[in-house]
């Protein structure tokens, strides 16, 4: 943090707020011996993110590739035509940053649900390329033609198809919902949980699922909008 710029009184309100720090474990109605903390920050807590960050400040050093980081998800891009190139970056990468957690006391979850590597390129291009070998030590990262990143699908080609079938399906199963409850609820009141509960699905990163879709699923999402407006239930298909 002196680093960074904070200064020395700062630095102190901090450290009285994460030292002596004691925890416990509870089971059933037995409570553990108290515990000392020596790292991590106070779960649940406002300053807790905040602190993290600033703690993963110098991450980006670890990597020469492009590094995404929302919170604790993060995510690695390296761009190129040449297949090789790319799985010789990231590995090199990727192992880096590895070693990075290990030697700032984190941890990676390395299990199939957790991390997971993707190719993008064009469709045409797809027979020409090979699956990506990405290691570290002995274990192979999974690749997957779509992955899910901050709520959001997307598929090697980029072509938004599994996200939309995702808000369609979401918005028709809420819209359902409404229907059978409809005779309790007013025009304003249905409008405004249009508002607030499906409304967002078609905003939610559109603007990179949405201008990629084939006219039929532009089509689709037009007609699920209609329902939203006219208040009809989705059609059982």
């Amino acid at each position: 943090m002196k680093i960074i710029g904070f200064s020395e009184s700062t630095i102190k309100w901090f450290q009285s707020y994460l030292t002596e720090r004691i925890f416990f474990v509870s089971v059933e109605k037995s409570l553990s011996n108290a515990g000392k903390l020596k790292c991590g920050v106070p779960q649940g807590s406002n300053l807790g993110p905040l602190l993290f960050l600033l703690y993963i400040n110098d991450i980006k050093q670890a990597s020469e590739s492009t590094l995404l980081l929302y919170a604790d998800d993060s995510c690695i891009l390296y761009q190129s035509n040449n297949t090789k190139e790319i799985e010789t970056q990231l590995n090199h990468d990727f192992n880096n940053l590895c070693n990075w957690f290990i030697d700032n006391k984190l941890s990676i979850h390395l299990g199939e649900d957790k991390t997971k590597c993707i190719l993008f390129g064009p469709k045409y291009r797809k027979k020409e390329t090979r699956n990506l070998n990405i290691l570290y030590k002995d274990l192979k990262i999974q690749q997957y033609s779509s992955v899910t990143y901050l709520g959001c699908i997307l598929d090697d080609t980029m072509t938004g198809e599994d996200m939309a079938l995702f808000v369609i399906k979401k918005i028709n199963s809420k819209l359902k919902f409404l229907y059978r409850k409809q005779t309790f609820f007013s025009k304003p009141l249905r409008r405004m949980l249009c508002n607030a509960i499906i409304q967002p699905h078609f905003d939610y990163a559109c603007t990179g699922w949405y201008s990629n879709l084939s006219t039929k699923l532009k089509k689709k999402l037009q007609v699920t909008q209609n329902k939203c407006i006219k208040g009809l239930p989705p059609e059982n298909k």
